[in-house]
């Protein structure tokens, strides 16, 4: 009986359309996916960044995001989910101004994020300059959310509005359609911290918000985080965004494409 239930648990698995970012099944999803188009990731300037130092924050995201997405290729070339994965060519803020057409405020399983419509003249032409079936687009924005920030001792918290970084990534085929979705359910970056300290010296039970310094926001960015094969390092923000991402997009636990050079 125990068998048939475990036997009945990976049939599902294989069977479901798997995590929760897959708008279509899996199967269909490999058939429409063969090879995937990173695009560099994209900083939404115009997104709810209350920091005193907005457009520093702005310039210093996409700063630090120059050329990270060359990482997120090699990692999912790694895990051989797709018959080739390729990144795209281009400038970050033309870029955006090209592929984005729009964001809503919605609600998600992990939280509110911000969903993002893609212009589908812009998907086709860069699908068909790089020979690609589908382009995976990362957009890191500002929004505030109603969150639990806990002190170093986790023995307090303040639930409050704080204004994040969150990272939301979309595959979108060249008609517009988007067949998977990560809405950015943890912050890519916090921007704003709880001063519990600040309330137990000052003995009130009122917790101030207080922003992160712009150089704080850097040193954050720069954290560093796995090491890659050639050496480098990359930084911590973006490994864990990175895997998430690599761990969502599998579109199955085997490889149903083999490389036609390898079978000649």
């Amino acid at each position: 009986m125990i068998r048939a239930i475990v036997l009945g648990l990976v049939v599902l698995s294989l069977t479901a359309c798997g995590g929760t970012g897959f708008k279509i099944g899996k199967e269909e999803y490999r058939q429409r996916v063969r090879t995937l188009g990173v695009v560099p990731l994209l900083v939404d300037g115009s997104s709810q960044l209350d920091h005193p130092r907005a457009s520093e924050v702005v310039a210093l995201l996409r700063r630090r995001s120059s050329g990270q997405h060359l990482q997120l290729v090699e990692l999912l070339k790694e895990q051989k989910g797709y018959f080739d994965v390729r990144p795209v060519a281009g400038n970050p803020v033309a870029l955006f101004d090209r592929l984005v057409r729009g964001r809503a405020w919605q609600e998600g399983g992990d939280g509110p994020y911000h969903h993002y419509r893609f212009d589908p003249r812009t998907v086709a032409e860069l699908n068909r300059q790089q020979s690609t079936d589908a382009l995976l687009v990362i957009v890191l924005n500002g929004a505030v959310r109603t969150e639990k920030r806990w002190d170093r001792t986790r023995l307090s918290y303040l639930e409050a509005p704080f204004n994040s970084i969150l990272a939301a990534a979309a595959v979108v085929l060249p008609s517009g359609e988007i067949v998977w979705e990560h809405p950015g359910g943890k912050a890519f970056l916090d921007m704003q911290y709880p001063a519990f300290d600040e309330a137990y010296y000052n003995m009130t039970e009122e917790v101030p918000i207080r922003f992160i310094t712009l150089g704080g926001l850097e040193r954050h960015l720069n954290e560093p985080g796995r090491k890659l094969l050639q050496g480098a390092v990359l930084p911590l923000p973006y490994q864990e965004l990175f895997d998430l991402l690599a761990s969502d997009l599998k579109p199955g636990l085997l490889n149903p494409f083999k490389s036609t050079d390898s079978a000649q």
